[in-house]
């Protein structure tokens, strides 16, 4: 487990340490120019993972292409916060989740696919950089128009809610970490799972459920951002401890997709609510938030990963449902009164 946390920990550590330094270069720099760079790099280094079987090769490959995503997306993230209107933002996100998800699930399958046919791992890195270089085609038409912000600067409660997130979403990634690996390896271990049932669960599990959590968010107006943050960690904690009590495949799987609907439907409030705090300096802003997240991640993976080893996969889980509780009621309390008066909130999107 510590050699597969090491790949995570890669990307994990280049977003600690260079995360700060794009985000202040797209800060004073042209945001699209980077965005298009970011994203050429990444898919060319992407393509050559399979071409080699040193897996220290493969740790500089995606030392590089982590480098070069990095680039990407510390432009990428401010550059929709300045161009995508306020009172849109949550609808956008929603939307955006919606056509990530229809893409992954059809590059997903299709690449599962190919590799059954093929048995060709090099021929899946090649065929997903290749589709990552084309996407780079369409962001040639990206503009550079900014919206007009509701303030110039943050006020010092602005600034407290983007702590009180950071904290609250650092701490979730610490207790969290390599759990998409623990997942796959536990359905593939205990359930024995081939490749493509595993790709026919995930669709289900990632795909679905972000397609319902991008139709379902407006019922969920009347909750307080806190509310949804504590239903969301309690209710996770108690599925992971279902997932490791019950034999029944269906039934975890069942579990683990309403794990990622709570989770998706209160990413898009949490998203929205962090956004419209940012004013000035949105790129170092953001990269602020990004690199606490990484650094407990960093750490989440080591001693995961250790526990892991030394008391299998049911004792992770059950420290990681532990994590999600604990800070369910740490949230108990926070001062998170970030919410929007309830009109304005109904009015969004609709």
């Amino acid at each position: 487990m510590l050699t597969v946390a090491l790949a995570f920990i890669i990307p994990a550590v280049v977003n600690t340490v260079i995360d700060y330094f794009f985000s202040s270069l797209s800060d004073k720099g042209n945001r699209v120019t980077l965005i298009i760079i970011g994203n050429a790099g990444s898919a060319i280094f992407l393509s050559c993972y399979g071409l080699f079987s040193s897996i220290y090769i493969l740790y500089i490959l995606i030392f590089f292409k982590s480098l070069f995503e990095k680039i990407y997306q510390t432009s990428l993230s401010p550059y929709f916060r300045e161009v995508i209107p306020e009172d849109d933002f949550k609808r956008f996100i929603a939307k955006t989740n919606t056509y990530g998800t229809i893409g992954a699930s059809i590059g997903g399958f299709s690449l599962i696919y190919l590799y059954i046919y093929t048995q060709n791992i090099p021929l899946i890195f090649i065929v997903s950089g290749l589709i990552e270089l084309v996407s780079t085609l369409f962001l040639f038409s990206l503009g550079n128009t900014k919206q007009k912000l509701k303030k110039d600067v943050e006020s010092p409660i602005d600034a407290a809610k983007l702590k009180r997130f950071t904290f609250i979403y650092s701490l979730e990634a610490f207790g969290t970490a390599l759990i998409i690996n623990r997942f796959v390896i536990f359905l593939n271990d205990s359930h024995e799972l081939q490749v493509q049932d595993v790709g026919l669960v995930f669709f289900i599990v990632y795909g679905i459920s972000n397609l319902f959590a991008a139709n379902l968010y407006n019922f969920f107006n009347s909750f307080a951002i806190k509310n949804m943050l504590i239903v969301n960690f309690s209710f996770q904690a108690i599925l992971l401890i279902i997932m490791m009590s019950v034999n029944s495949l269906n039934l975890i799987i069942v579990s683990w997709f309403f794990f990622e609907l709570v989770s998706n439907i209160t990413t898009i409030y949490t998203d929205d609510h962090i956004n419209k705090t940012l004013f000035t300096n949105i790129g170092k802003s953001l990269s602020k938030f990004r690199i606490c997240i990484s650094i407990s991640g960093i750490l989440g993976q080591f001693l995961i990963g250790t526990i892991w080893d030394i008391g299998g996969i049911g004792i992770s889980f059950y420290f990681t449902s532990s994590i999600l509780f604990t800070l369910a009621i740490i949230i108990l309390f926070l001062k998170l009164n970030v919410d929007e008066p309830k009109q304005a909130v109904i009015n969004d999107g609709n």
